[in-house]
């Protein structure tokens, strides 16, 4: 049985669950945000499609994955070819994040969750099973798999409009599971895992309750810095240091975003001429080419998505700092969305990482990441972090706040 209490994340404001137990969906009486989605979840789905990623990572990571071909002399690529390729090529912190963000992640946030979703399967909780799902969760967005499909798509574009190209059994493997772990996350319901490990304490009143923010479970008047019983994190009642550390991460992206944007971020062979793009340019070129979509896809993922996120988590930052009582609904949504769309920046890396190993030929015909590859990149992961320290429940304290001091 779930507990009759909930506190909102996004607000933090305390109510009671509804007596009614067929919802498909709650919502946040203050800031109508959602607290719950029960439509579509399936623990044993879940269970199926975690374990089917697992498996097809195995694949997708060790058979060929792309192939091009120039007068007859053939270029092939595993998964792993771009970072090395990168690594060689001198851009070391490019290769570095390529590689946590498609090959390691997703092995370990699948692997662990194949593993937590089996013991819940069986009813069985050992006490590093909440530690182990918290760990799961919070790799959810760095392990990105479905993002690396987009650049997939992009680069396979853009090389078969110059040279034959054509995807290997690995490539087939990993596009099945890009899409099987979009279907994972539709599937599971964390709420419910989270209440089978442990559930919350059913006798929980409105008064002096705290949520733990990793697994959110309520809790009344827990010991100051105490870790949470079910998972292992440390408990507060707001995220320590937030607004300092989101101001310093949005500040370091905001000046990392400009020659992000002002300097070349790959050179490519275009019409078997070695060509330096920007982002701008890049989404230039394929218009060009008449490839309109992709230029739309590019355009918002590497040039209109980290405006927004920057812009978002500004006003964000700027509500708390000025305690302002205006729109603080539609901050909230905005903050959310910033957090969730915020990996999906990481396409045009990603494509740079799938054009440099089959493109080495000759001095005619390579490709190499550019100095803005690795500026971007920063960007994309400096603004992951703001978002993750931010709390935006510091908006709506600091509103009360405000009403509180006014006649």
């Amino acid at each position: 049985m779930r507990c009759p209490v909930l506190s909102c994340r996004d607000c933090g404001a305390v109510q009671t669950r509804p007596s009614v137990a067929g919802y498909d969906l709650l919502l946040c009486a203050e800031c109508d945000c959602q607290l719950e989605r029960r439509t579509g979840r399936s623990l044993a789905a879940a269970l199926a499609l975690s374990a089917t990623t697992l498996a097809l990572l195995i694949p997708a990571n060790f058979l060929p994955f792309l192939s091009t071909s120039v007068l007859g002399s053939p270029r092939q690529s595993y998964l792993v070819s771009g970072v090395t390729v990168m690594w060689r090529q001198e851009w070391p912190l490019l290769a570095i994040a390529v590689a946590l963000f498609l090959i390691v992640l997703p092995f370990v946030r699948f692997g662990l969750l194949t593993v937590v979703l089996v013991l819940v399967q069986r009813e069985t909780s050992p006490a590093w099973l909440g530690r182990v799902f918290r760990w799961s969760n919070g790799l959810q967005i760095w392990a990105m798999a479905d993002v690396f499909l987009l650049g997939l798509l992009v680069a396979y574009e853009r090389l078969a409009a110059t040279v034959h190209t054509t995807l290997g059994i690995g490539a087939y493997c990993f596009i099945a599971a890009a899409i099987a772990t979009l279907l994972t996350r539709a599937t599971l319901d964390t709420d419910e895992i989270w209440e089978r490990i442990r559930p919350s304490d059913d006798s929980c009143d409105l008064d002096g309750v705290v949520t733990c923010g990793a697994c959110e479970m309520v809790m009344r008047h827990p010991e100051p810095g105490c870790l949470c019983p079910r998972c292992g994190a440390r408990i507060s009642r707001r995220i320590p240091d937030a607004i300092s550390a989101s101001i310093a991460l949005t500040v370091a992206g905001m000046l990392l975003y400009i020659p992000a944007n002002l300097y070349a971020i790959a050179r490519i062979p275009i019409g078997f001429t070695p060509t330096s793009y920007t982002i701008l340019g890049g989404v230039i070129e394929l218009v060009d080419a008449h490839l309109f979509g992709l230029a739309a896809l590019v355009f918002v993922a590497s040039f209109a998505i980290p405006f927004f996120k920057l812009v978002g988590l500004a006003w964000c930052i700027a509500s708390v700092l000025r305690r302002s009582t205006f729109a603080l609904s539609a901050k909230t949504k905005t903050y959310r969305v910033v957090e969730e769309i915020g990996r999906w920046s990481m396409v045009d890396p990603f494509v740079v990482a799938c054009f440099v190993p089959v493109t080495q030929y000759n001095a005619a015909f390579t490709s190499s990441a550019e100095p803005a590859a690795t500026y971007f990149t920063a960007v994309v992961v400096l603004t992951m972090l703001a978002a993750q320290v931010f709390d935006p429940r510091l908006m709506w304290d600091a509103a009360k706040q405000k009403q509180r001091r006014l006649p």
